[in-house]
């Protein structure tokens, strides 16, 4: 993780958001979020020309406000490179079909699609399908005596759910990561970006992405079957019917946003338990606390550290007054770090009651995907514990990827014999 920087010289560089976008803080926000929480929790910041809310009862009541939009054109338009940003706005136009990025009309009518099929009951069906996945890789891996947990097993994991979902063939898993990453590098962008070249790999990928799923769209329109697609494809939403683009762009959202929410939390998970040693006891000897321990992975190391939104118009909190049309980082991450809400909250305490932790948001635009992210954070976690119980980290230290919206680590390598 780096070397851990003091609390003076983080306060020192207020000027800087208290340091929020250095390399640094890439590696452990914690402490630059404490700075923040405690100096200036609703703190303006010159360099991102946007707010940042770092206290739980902030961010609590931010991620459901009805005055707040999660429409991201305005961000996605500024990721794209400043000279004649125009000949790539059929990315932007890609990026405003998902529901996530949407809170009028074409949010509820394709919520309501996914309210059916991603409800806890109906995510328990699938619990022998992820139980198979998870032990056929884990007995694979076995065969070995050192992998990465995250590039080999926890990435691995909800790909080959997705596909399980969408009807998509098990050949499919390397594209369809590949596929998933690069679309979430572009979203949760890296410090320094170069625009021009992310912006034309998005467009390469997403003239690849289209290549492939039209297809399967059409061939889901003529012979429909018991996968996600074909729910799609067939489903009245308001009295209309889903396009071809909508769905395409539908697909993209659940391998980028869904899976990558599994993927970080089960390798940080096993990478924390790994620093934490009498929380993995514990866990090893009652693995029957895996419901418990897994929100409790979701509030130490929340995959995505923070939600965007825009003032739809002025309002004040706290003292300060917020414009309309200003740009509001909820900073998740910081909010499941905060005292006044949970006790010891740097410590990792796998039985924490009660852990309301905001990783996966609430009221409106709660997660959709928030049963299937927590099925499969417990089943991956339990049965590795189980079948690797003495499993020991190449290195205590791990690199994270050059992004500051979301923690994803690079890879996470593992002795296991």
């Amino acid at each position: 993780m780096g070397p851990r920087v003091s609390q003076a010289a983080i306060l020192d560089d207020r000027s800087k958001s208290f340091g929020l976008f250095s390399a640094a803080a890439v590696q452990d926000p914690y402490p630059y979020y404490k700075a923040l929480r405690e100096c200036d929790p609703v703190h303006w910041s010159e360099i991102a020309q946007a707010w940042y809310f770092t206290r739980y009862k902030d961010v609590f009541e931010l991620q459901d406000r009805p005055d707040l939009s999660v429409d991201r054109i305005e961000t996605i338009y500024s990721y794209l490179p400043r000279v004649d940003a125009g000949r790539f706005s059929d990315i932007v136009d890609h990026y405003n079909r998902w529901l996530l990025y949407r809170d009028d009309a074409y949010h509820d009518r394709l919520k309501a699609l996914f309210i059916r099929a991603m409800t806890p009951r109906a995510v328990e069906r699938l619990r022998p399908m992820i139980q198979r996945r998870v032990d056929r890789l884990l007995e694979s891996l076995a065969q070995q005596p050192a992998f990465d947990v995250y590039l080999d097993f926890a990435a691995r994991i909800p790909t080959q759910v997705m596909l399980d979902l969408l009807g998509l063939p098990d050949d499919d898993e390397a594209m369809m990561r590949h596929w998933s990453d690069r679309c979430s590098n572009f979203l949760f962008q890296p410090v320094a970006p170069d625009k021009e070249k992310m912006a034309q790999e998005q467009r390469d990928i997403l003239d690849a992405q289209q290549d492939y799923f039209m297809p399967v769209i059409e061939a889901r329109r003529s012979k429909p079957g018991p996968d996600m697609i074909s729910a799609m494809v067939q489903a009245d939403v308001g009295g209309d019917r889903l396009t071809d683009l909508e769905i395409l762009a539908t697909c993209n959202m659940m391998a980028t946003a869904g899976g990558g929410t599994s993927r970080s939390a089960i390798a940080i998970a096993l990478w924390r338990l790994h620093q934490f040693p009498d929380e993995r006891a514990r866990l090893t000897n009652n693995p029957d606390l895996i419901d418990l321990a897994a929100e409790e992975f979701l509030r130490f190391e929340a995959p995505t550290q923070r939600g965007i939104r825009t003032a739809r118009g002025d309002f004040e909190i706290d003292g300060r007054t917020i414009r309309k049309g200003q740009i509001l980082h909820i900073m998740i991450g910081a909010a499941n770090r905060d005292p006044a809400q949970f006790v010891q909250p740097d410590a990792l305490d796998i039985t924490r009651t009660p852990n309301r932790h905001v990783s996966l948001g609430h009221g409106v635009h709660y997660c959709l995907g928030a049963a299937l992210a927590r099925l499969e954070l417990r089943i991956a976690v339990k049965s590795f514990l189980a079948r690797f119980p003495r499993y020991r980290l190449v290195s205590d230290k791990i690199d994270f990827m050059d992004r500051t919206a979301s923690r994803r680590p690079v890879s996470v390598p593992v002795l296991v014999h």
